[in-house]
């Protein structure tokens, strides 16, 4: 039984950590750094703004994570409007909900970072963005389900220059 106490100890921190992914790397990012990254995709790109005190956001996020592992073909950019000095509300709420990716966290809420994204974005969250190279194709504001992202998604993908290899 001594033997056993000390082997089941370390078994069980084993699991902890198995049952606790670390962290996705999440970092503030400026208009530029989100344009640059958009810009630099070759594929459709998905670019998604968020905020953890957002409840549409929040209540969205399962289908989203969903729709992001089943189109691992299409690139995606979450970007977080919390505040970017305090960035653990936000690593937590991804490591809660398993997201496959990280997020930026925009250091400029402002017309700035609003027109990055779309002139015609009122700045609402949640909201969605898609690119093809680069280049603004579809956008809406509020929450959607994952019917809908899927049937844009896939119509995007059989967009003419959509789908690289």
């Amino acid at each position: 039984m001594k033997i056993m106490l000390p082997f089941l100890c370390v078994c069980c921190t084993g699991l902890t950590a198995l049952s606790n992914p670390p962290s996705p790397e999440t970092g503030p990012a400026s208009p530029e750094k989100i344009a640059t990254a958009i810009r630099s995709s070759k594929k459709l790109t998905m670019v998604h703004t968020w905020a953890t005190w957002c409840a549409p956001c929040r209540d969205e996020f399962p289908e989203l994570v969903q729709i992001i592992n089943d189109f691992p073909e299409m690139d995606v950019i979450l970007v977080s409007c919390d505040n970017p000095q305090n960035l653990q509300p936000v690593k937590n709420f991804l490591v809660e909900y398993n997201a496959p990716v990280s997020s930026l966290v925009s250091t400029d809420l402002n017309q700035n970072f609003i027109e990055t994204l779309s002139p015609d974005w009122s700045g609402s969250l949640p909201s969605t963005f898609f690119y093809i190279n680069g280049k603004l194709v579809r956008e809406w504001e509020g929450r959607k389900s994952y019917e809908d992202y899927r049937k844009t998604i896939e119509t995007l993908l059989k967009t003419k220059g959509a789908q690289y290899d």
